[in-house]
């Protein structure tokens, strides 16, 4: 009787510990310390929420290019609307794809019906798997689009785009535990020609979008803020000579 009592009692404290664990892991895919303006409409942006994406609307201009931003593998998606609404003050119309399951790997091909992409002008990228997956678009779907972006990702790992005429840019972060610096650099081959890398000294995974530190990440030595201002002046920069050259 004794046995089994003690048996039991482990048990639920290992049941309890596995569960604690798992939420906290899911806590950490969650948004927080989003600026309280990101999604009010104002003079140069307007916010626009569907089922399938949030669009900040830039006003500020009739600037034609239109950002089209995957999520990461788990993450909320909201995690990101700071930068993209930053997209949007700087004239560049962002929308925010929100994915099934939070996974871009299932319905990233979903962007064809949302959008008319033959007749526009639209920049794609994303963050960790978001990022896979945009590459992944622009690999299956060439010319379509006018510029790739990627952020804290390995990939394209399991693609070639190489041979792909296509303005690209890669965010990588030094203390990155999930694409580490290693992993960037053993792929850099397989992407587009010319393509931009950029290192955010100090920064980690988790910081390229308004999120909990994730699992197997490292401690980013910069602020959040930091990070989100380099990640935003070298994309802008990037979208602007996209846009100048077209």
């Amino acid at each position: 009787m004794k046995r089994n009592k003690w048996w039991n009692i482990f048990k639920i404290i290992w049941f309890s510990l596995v569960l604690i664990f798992f939420v906290w892991i899911w806590t950490t895919f969650q948004s927080r310390n989003i600026p309280k303006d990101t999604f009010l409409n104002s003079d140069i942006v307007s916010v626009i929420e569907t089922d399938d994406q949030i669009t900040f609307k830039s006003d500020t201009s009739k600037n034609k290019f239109e950002v089209i931003f995957f999520q990461g593998g788990l993450t909320d998606p909201r995690a990101y609307a700071p930068l993209c609404r930053k997209f949007a003050e700087n004239g560049f119309t962002s929308h925010l794809i929100k994915m099934d399951r939070r996974l871009p790997q299932y319905n990233y091909q979903k962007i064809s019906n949302l959008f008319d992409l033959k007749q526009g002008n639209y920049i794609i990228g994303g963050h960790s798997q978001g990022g896979k997956m945009a590459a992944q678009f622009v690999y299956e779907n060439p010319d379509l689009m006018k510029g790739l972006f990627l952020m804290g990702t390995s990939h394209p790992r399991d693609i070639d785009l190489s041979s792909q005429n296509i303005p690209c840019i890669k965010l990588y972060a030094e203390n990155d535990g999930l694409a580490s610096v290693e992993e960037v650099m053993t792929n850099k081959n397989k992407l587009p020609k010319d393509t931009k890398l950029v290192l955010i000294k100090g920064g980690n995974h988790s910081q390229f979008g308004y999120l909990g530190k994730l699992l197997m990440d490292r401690s980013s030595d910069i602020s959040l803020d930091e990070q989100q201002q380099q990640t935003l002046d070298n994309l802008i920069n990037f979208m602007s000579k996209i846009k100048k050259g077209s």
